[in-house]
């Protein structure tokens, strides 16, 4: 997993790159007229729906966020490699935390599930 961290760019947040297929990338873009996050590429390399996180739920912790997508991202790539669907996990788990992906629209809305 490569993350890079765009300057100079008003779109363009983060770049992430498959570490095992460099030519598979995704951006995180600002989606302007909702003030969201969403995902570009994942589309176009997997014929899945585009992932959209909330502004401050990214902002908080963004870090884990490009790891999740990072992860998200080459978990397409193996069911890919092995000619397998892929389809989105309505819930999840990565590195000890949970995670929703629900289907609103065109996307699927990643966010934390925070312990109570």
């Amino acid at each position: 997993m490569n993350i890079t961290r765009m300057e100079g760019s008003t779109d363009v947040l983060l770049k992430i790159q498959n570490s095992r297929k460099p030519d598979q990338i995704i951006n995180l873009v600002l989606d302007s007229p909702d003030g969201h996050f969403v995902t570009e590429g994942l589309k176009s390399l997997f014929n899945v729906k585009e992932i959209r996180i909330e502004s401050r739920d990214l902002l908080q912790s963004l870090p884990e966020y490009a790891e999740v997508l990072a992860f998200l991202l080459e978990t397409m790539s193996a069911a890919q490699d092995f000619n397998l669907p892929y389809a989105y996990q309505n819930e999840f788990e990565f590195k000890d935390r949970r995670y929703t992906i629900y289907t609103e629209g065109d996307y699927r809305v990643l966010k934390r599930v925070d312990e109570a």
